[in-house]
């Protein structure tokens, strides 16, 4: 219903904000309906829970079949909160990347995260029968860099998109000394 409005979904507004900055193989971590990697067309998306169109279904995104250094691009769009094992997934995406690489996560905070899942109901959460323990509505900026700065990355772009509610980051694989 949207559209008929001239408005937009979230998940056109975050691949706005996602797909000028993917480049290479991309891995897309939490790909539900795989759109991402549809639209961009060279990469392969992995979630836990089947979702179709292509998503190819892993038991833990913690362990994923893929050589090291395998990735140009991975990206975590609006996932990485649903990741219950947070540090050892983003500890697996700095062994998959290149050392060029970059990760690409998108992310609400905690405090509008929980409203909106409340408010809305996301068909996702409905479908799979609510989140499961270890989720959460969101993730605070600081809570974002620290945890990738403990799995091996920098900080390379923060930006607030969707009247400051969404946050968009790029990290890079921190030099290996």
């Amino acid at each position: 219903w949207l559209p008929r409005f001239g408005w937009t979904t979230l998940e056109k507004e975050r691949l706005s904000q996602v797909l000028p900055h993917v480049s290479g193989k991309l891995l897309d971590i939490g790909s539900g309906m795989n759109t991402l990697v549809r639209l961009y067309g060279d990469g392969i998306g992995v979630d836990v829970y089947d979702w179709g169109n292509g998503t190819t279904v892993v038991e833990d995104t913690s362990r994923l079949p893929f050589e090291c250094g395998s990735f140009d691009t991975v990206t975590c769009i609006a996932s990485l909160n649903h990741i219950p094992n947070r540090q050892d997934v983003l500890r697996e995406i700095r062994r998959l990347l290149n050392p060029d690489g970059k990760l690409i996560i998108t992310m609400i905070n905690p405090l509008l995260g929980d409203i909106g899942h409340k408010l809305w109901w996301y068909d996702e959460h409905h479908e799979r029968g609510g989140m499961e323990e270890g989720e959460v509505g969101g993730l605070w900026k600081q809570d974002v860099v620290e945890m990738c700065g403990a799995a091996g990355f920098n900080l390379c772009l923060h930006r607030k998109f969707v009247y400051g509610m969404n946050n968009l980051y790029i990290f890079k694989p921190a030099a290996v000394s």
